[in-house]
């Protein structure tokens, strides 16, 4: 594997052993789940990512460390025009192969099991465990995507104003019922 291919599967504990490093950009494209939540074009965007891992040999937990930036192309909830959401992460995820290693882990400490999701397809149980590095990535960047992407300030195009509503008089709808309420009093 050159310098610069990124791995889209790596054996966490056999990679950790051997420093695995890598750093660089990514088309926004490889991200399927981000890139589904994107407007235009998306071609020339790109997501820098900074990544390592390393093992704690005597708790037999591997750490993956790394940095991600983008800036995503999404839909403003309010005026409904394109918003560039940034999103940045730095992490330092425990990659654990029994659940009982949890508990030697630190209370706020991220985690994820490796299980049968994450092993290899082979059927081979001694197989070494295979993990999505692309998709461990965008889980962190995703976990930062808001519900509701909106400019910090932006006109609203298709909502009135808060001026509007005060300067529009409104009919109360019960001078209705009042008008027949004097008429059955009368």
């Amino acid at each position: 594997m050159s310098a610069n291919t990124f791995p889209s599967q790596i054996e966490p504990f056999k990679w950790a052993e051997q420093g695995f490093t890598w750093s660089g950009t990514l088309p926004l494209s490889r991200f399927a789940r981000i890139a589904r939540e994107a407007v235009g074009s998306i071609d020339d965007q790109l997501i820098n990512i900074d990544c390592k891992l390393s093992m704690d040999i005597y708790h037999r937990i591997v750490w993956l460390d790394g940095h991600t930036e983008a800036k995503v192309p999404m839909v403003c909830q309010r005026c409904l025009g394109p918003v560039e959401i940034e999103l940045v992460s730095d992490f330092h995820l425990a990659l654990i192969d029994d659940e009982s290693l949890i508990e030697r882990l630190d209370e706020d400490a991220d985690f994820i099991v490796l299980g049968e999701s994450e092993s290899s397809k082979k059927g081979d149980f001694d197989a070494p465990a295979l993990v999505d590095l692309l998709a461990l990535l965008e889980d962190e960047l995703l976990l930062l995507m808001p519900l509701s992407p909106k400019h910090d300030a932006c006109e609203h195009k298709h909502q009135p104003t808060i001026q509007d509503v005060v300067e529009e008089k409104r009919d109360n709808p019960f001078d209705v019922l009042a008008s027949l309420k004097g008429k059955l009093n009368s």
